[in-house]
Order: C-alpha cells, then structure tokens, then sequence
C-alpha cells in the first residue's frame, strides 16, 4: 500500500509541476495594445530620446518601429532581437532598434521599465500602438508586426526593413 501511495503522490507532484510550468509559459510574453487615447503626440517618442550622450538619434521605421529594451544580463535579448530584426526586415518601412538600458536610468523611469526585454511598438509618427514584456520569437514577432500594419491600414508588403543597432548589441555578435 505504500509504495501506491508514493506513486501517487509522485504522479501528482509531477502534474502540479507541469501546470505551473505551463501557466508561466504563457504569462512568461504579455502583449498590451495601446489605445488611440494614449497613443497622442504628447506620448510621442522622440529618436532623441532613445540616443545615448554622444551618439547620434537612431533612424525610425516610415511605418513602424520596433524599440527593444535590453541590458547586458539580459539572457533572453539576444534571442528577441534576432527575431524582431528579421521580421523587421520582411517588411519596408519598419525598423528595428535595440536599446541597452543597463546604465540608462533615464529610460527605465519614463517608460517605466521593470523587465527585458521589454517592447514598444511605435506608430510612423512615433506614437506608442503596443508593448510587449517577455520574450519573443520569430513567429511572434511577425505576428505582432502583421497585425499592426494591417490594423493602420498599411499593406504589410515584404521588402527590405530596416534595424538599427546598438554598439552593446554589435559587441554581443
């Protein structure tokens, strides 16, 4: 009788441990739209904004941009990246830029910034439109990136993108 008990309850540690791991898979990427109403040219974000003392303003996207929030112990940055550069580049006019923000205390504070990668998807005039916390994958992010150009009523023709880069991430490949 003991060893049933044990059995069960060794069947049952493994189906609490596989639940829990499948609820914070799925809360692990958390994808907020933002509305018209916040999306205002009060809340525009500058290229100015996003440029470290010294260095030049990073070119956005004609019709979207992808701002990455990274730092440099950032494990899953590196993976996000790569997959938001190549779904920016299936598309013309959308850019991808990537943002260490390790020493940038500045950007933390205004975009309340408590994880990376953090996302923010920016309107052809800069307007926030999404903000993805978690990391993404190649699937995800061309989802995330098809929906927004056929939401604002652009067609989501492929060509050639565009992604800026920040010498921390030239440095990690």
């Amino acid at each position: 009788m003991e060893s049933n008990t044990a059995l069960l309850i060794l069947v049952g540690l493994v189906a609490l441990a596989t639940s829990l791991g499948v609820l914070i898979r799925r809360t692990q990427t958390r994808v907020r739209r933002i509305g018209a109403s916040a999306a205002s040219a009060a809340s525009a974000v500058p290229p100015e904004a996003l440029a470290a003392e010294g260095e030049a303003p990073p070119a956005f996207g004609e019709r979207l941009t992808a701002v990455q929030f990274s730092s440099e112990t950032c494990a899953r940055c590196p993976a996000t990246a790569r997959a938001l550069r190549a779904a920016a580049g299936a598309h013309r006019g959308v850019a991808h830029i990537e943002v260490d923000v390790t020493h940038r205390d500045d950007l933390i504070s205004r975009f309340a910034l408590l994880r990376t990668p953090t996302v923010l998807l920016l309107d052809a005039d800069g307007g926030p439109v999404a903000r993805v916390t978690g990391p993404l994958g190649l699937p995800q992010a061309a989802s995330l990136l098809d929906a927004h150009l056929q939401a604002g009523g652009a067609s989501a023709a492929a060509g050639p993108g565009r992604t800026e880069t920040t010498p921390h991430e030239r440095s990690r490949t």
